[in-house]
């Protein structure tokens, strides 16, 4: 069995937020929360009482994108090496290398397979 997850999963598209929440059900050792923004994040992650083990970002999100979001939870106490996966449509390779550059575990794909995210998140994590 897997080890228990706490995810916060950022993402400005209300129907993707959806799907993602409903894929990750699928691993009931994930507790996977949702915002939408990279505002609502940072104040999500100021609660003393829910720490996620893990970010994942879109990053083209209007106001505080992925990388920007990212730099901002990372000034703050505790999350300076929370890992941290960006999900995008923008896969070419200089993107994922500055995806990378930015402390990126992974990158995943959109679009993704609902089926093997949970896994997928998972495996980059692992890294």
């Amino acid at each position: 069995m897997n080890a228990p997850l706490n995810l916060l999963y950022v993402d400005d598209d209300p129907d993707i937020r959806t799907i993602v929440q409903m894929s990750l059900a699928l691993d009931p050792t994930i507790a996977a929360r949702t915002a939408p923004s990279g505002a609502d994040a940072l104040r999500m992650a100021a609660d003393p009482e829910w720490r996620p083990d893990i970010l994942v970002l879109d990053v083209m999100m209007p106001g505080m994108d992925g990388i920007e979001t990212l730099r901002a939870l990372r000034t703050l106490p505790g999350f300076e090496a929370t890992p941290a996966i960006f999900m995008t449509a923008k896969g070419r390779q200089d993107d994922i290398v500055r995806y990378h550059a930015e402390g990126a575990a992974g990158v995943i794909l959109k679009p993704f397979d609902p089926l093997q995210l949970a896994t997928e998140i998972r495996t980059l994590a692992a890294r």
